[in-house]
């Protein structure tokens, strides 16, 4: 055997080495509780095994067939793992967002509130969205309290944007005035939602911003939470009857400059809007 062979040999045979041992020595209790990282290991043992090199000097030998059983053996118990995970998914999730909003849904999307969660188990990550993934939150390692936290913590801070849902109202209603008088438009006309959000934006910075527009000045107003803000304001019926939201089409729904879904609810309902026009 040359010996850029059997060095490479030896290369190969210390990484299966490395992740037999990793497999071997952890507890059964991590292993469930984390299916996914360590089915990423058999199958990095899976891969190494197929190399080339390997097959043409392991052969059918015993070290080879040992290493394939320990492999077929490490998969079946993981696969048992995975379903005994995914079971225990809604159960815990259920628990932990006891009293913020029911789960709803089958894996791997699952939805509490306004948020789905999308559960990309090969990489081991969850997928945290506003609505019906459209608006991207955060992703996270899929752990659950991990999940749970995050989620809780971003719903927490959508409420602080206003002290109180009048002065959304006023914003939005200088808003919009901003906006026909620029454009000469009449009172009462229908204005893009989207350019309402621009203005929103420019209204809300501060006295630093206006002297020194530089990043470190700016305060940020997402689409999320303008989203949850119309929400508000739509529970407001005293506000609602001074303005007219106009629903989207279907096809102007996938576009993000022309709509912006908004809940209707708790529950995870919610509408697809484009206009807004205020009396």
């Amino acid at each position: 055997m040359k010996n850029n062979h059997l060095d490479n040999l030896i290369l190969l045979l210390n990484k299966i080495k490395k992740r037999v041992d990793i497999l071997k020595s952890t507890p059964i209790e991590q292993v469930k509780l984390q299916p996914y990282q360590f089915e990423k290991q058999i199958d990095e043992v899976k891969k190494i095994l197929n190399e080339p090199l390997l097959i043409e000097y392991l052969g059918t030998s015993k070290l080879s067939e040992e290493l394939k059983a320990f492999v077929q053996q490490q998969t079946n118990e993981i696969n048992k793992y995975k379903e005994e995970y995914h079971f225990q998914i809604g159960t815990k999730l259920k628990e932990q967002f006891q009293g913020f909003g029911e789960i709803k849904g089958q894996l791997p999307i699952l939805r509490v509130k306004f948020y789905t969660i999308a559960f990309d188990f090969n990489n081991g990550e969850a997928l945290i969205w506003w609505g019906p993934e459209k608006e991207l939150i955060r992703k996270v390692a899929l752990d659950l309290t991990t999940i749970t936290q995050t989620v809780k913590s971003f719903d927490e801070s959508l409420k602080k944007m206003w002290p109180k849902i009048d002065d959304f109202y006023n914003t939005i209603k200088l808003a919009y005035e901003r906006n026909t008088k620029i454009n000469n438009l009449p009172d009462g006309t229908k204005v893009n939602l989207l350019d309402i959000l621009a203005e929103c934006t420019l209204l809300i910075q501060n006295k630093n911003f206006k002297i020194n527009p530089v990043k470190n000045h700016f305060t940020e107003y997402s689409r999320i939470q303008f989203s949850y803000d119309l929400y508000c304001l739509k529970t407001a019926s005293n506000l609602m009857n001074k303005i007219q939201l106009s629903v989207a089409t279907f096809a102007i729904t996938e576009k993000k400059e022309k709509s912006i879904w908004v809940p209707d609810n708790e529950t995870g309902e919610g509408t697809y809007y484009q206009t807004i026009a205020i009396k």
